[in-house]
């Protein structure tokens, strides 16, 4: 089997997980909009496809980029196993307060422990590494863009996330926010 499609069985498991462990949350009090939550949603199948799909016949994005050999594509597979593996641990540190779409909680908690000590959206961190990793393994241009898009789509994301914890966690959201990065460990 090829590292490539590795990845694609453990990105698979993921969203497995991610399905089953959906039924077990805690009741919504106040969503995003349909229109965010889609405009989201579409971003990231684009970012996906590019990623692991063939939809897109331009030339230029079968380029390879970096390196092409074992070590490098190797590198990749292990970045993509551990951000898989850290965004797992986040997902289940996180437990019933987790939503697929932005979301406020009965009850919500702000989660500041765990892997939510390293970054404030570490499920994020983990996916972005993981595409990565992904990226590095396929070595094309077109996965490189996929990482670029995912970027946005997850800003656009954790904008909004962002703005629910301040409505609901006030000071101590803003205390938290000032402790930890939100993406990237010590730099963003």
């Amino acid at each position: 089997m090829k590292l490539y499609d590795a990845e694609k069985i453990l990105w698979l498991a993921i969203a497995l997980y991610w399905l089953v462990a959906s039924f077990s949350v805690k009741k919504s009090i106040k969503k995003q909009s349909g229109w965010q939550r889609m405009a989201y949603t579409t971003c990231l199948f684009f970012a996906f496809t590019l990623l692991f799909q063939d939809y897109y016949r331009i030339g230029l994005l079968y380029k390879p980029v970096l390196p092409q050999n074992v070590v490098w594509k190797t590198g990749g597979f292990l970045f993509c196993a551990g951000g898989l593996l850290f965004a797992l641990f986040a997902r289940i540190w996180l437990g019933k307060n987790w939503s697929g779409r932005i979301t406020i909680k009965e009850n919500h908690e702000l989660i500041q422990s765990g892997p939510y000590c390293i970054t404030r959206n570490p499920i994020y961190t983990g996916f972005l590494t993981a595409f990565l990793g992904c990226s590095m393994t396929l070595g094309l241009l077109k996965g490189y863009l996929g990482v670029f898009l995912l970027v946005i789509c997850l800003e656009l994301k954790i904008s909004k996330e962002e703005f629910f914890m301040q409505e609901v966690f006030g000071e101590k959201w803003k205390l938290y926010r000032s402790k930890v990065k939100r993406l990237i460990p010590g730099i963003y």
